[in-house]
């Protein structure tokens, strides 16, 4: 059976440019009259079943965002992967299978935050100063400088135009709750126009950034939302992936003065605040453009997912 006629057979009522694309596929796309069957030799994939080759077709043409392939393993992985409450999907616990090649290297998806894949780097690049002008005032950091030049201008090509450009908060704690925020109440300060320090910017745009502190509190998952993130080197870093036994700079600028920020400590706990000319060690956060999608692998570390 021709492919243009087993269009107008089965596939009538599915959209326009669906059609167009199955027509563009012919060449590589047949069905046997006799069977039925439907072959593509591209994917591999034969099949006799009428929806079975709808589907398939489908994601010939329109191939799953990496979004979409990460919030449909949701239902069936709830041991790795929950939902939070602002609707993100977050990977958990302290194995979970979210290891991403990027820049031929080993990176962590963090889930998908605000609609985008979030990725952190698996190892440090080296320690900083989070601003060596002892400012916390990150437009004028002297990491961000770094991050967003240097080291972006060294991401290979085909990578670099994976990263999406985008805006990170810069709230952060205050000396009255530093020590009693749990990964909500991060989250909360974090996107706070009240929580930065007099002066500061409260967001700005950059293509890599660093963890914020929520990022690292709901890795622990569920059973650790309610306790401090100020508290978790007792136990919840024990189920969290993202303590990787250093110390290193977060996102979050100290709100109640002007030369501290965040860091995560080698014990597993954030503190809300020290001196940002000390060098810690820094591990690059980024967002990957929407239309990046993930052709491979199965997240484990050593089939760690692929992007195209």
């Amino acid at each position: 059976m021709k492919v243009k006629e087993f269009v107008k057979q089965y596939m009538i009522g599915l959209s326009l440019s669906f059609l167009i694309c199955i027509v563009s596929v012919s060449a590589i796309t047949y069905f046997d009259s006799k069977n039925v069957t439907y072959s593509n030799e591209t994917t591999g994939m034969s099949s006799t079943n009428v929806q079975d080759a709808v589907n398939e077709l489908y994601n010939v043409c329109f191939p799953p965002k990496g979004s979409d392939t990460i919030t449909d393993l949701l239902p069936s992985n709830p041991d790795e992967l929950y939902e939070d409450e602002h609707g993100d999907i977050r990977y958990y616990g302290k194995t979970p299978n979210n290891y991403v090649s990027f820049n031929n290297e080993l990176w962590r998806i963090l889930g998908v935050i605000d609609g985008k894949i979030k990725i952190i780097r698996n190892e440090s690049i080296g320690e900083y100063a989070w601003a060596s002008s002892r400012s916390n005032n990150w437009n004028n950091a002297s990491l961000k400088s770094y991050l967003n030049g240097e080291y972006y201008n060294s991401i290979d090509g085909a990578y670099k135009k994976m990263i999406s450009e985008e805006t990170y908060y810069l709230g952060g704690a205050t000396s009255s709750n530093l020590r009693t925020l749990t990964a909500s109440g991060y989250y909360n300060a974090e996107r706070d126009s009240s929580q930065v320090y007099s002066g500061n910017p409260t967001s700005t745009t950059q293509y890599i950034g660093l963890m914020y502190p929520s990022d690292y509190g709901y890795a622990a998952g569920s059973s650790c939302l309610s306790t401090e993130l100020s508290n978790y080197n007792v136990s919840c870093k024990n189920s969290d992936y993202l303590s990787i036994g250093v110390y290193e700079w977060l996102q979050a600028p100290y709100a109640s003065g002007s030369s501290n920020a965040a860091v995560l400590s080698s014990s597993g706990y954030v503190y809300g605040g020290i001196d940002v000319a000390y060098s810690r060690a820094v591990r690059p956060v980024l967002y990957l453009n929407t239309n990046v999608q993930i052709t491979g692998g199965d997240g484990s570390q050593g089939n760690a997912f692929q992007l195209g």
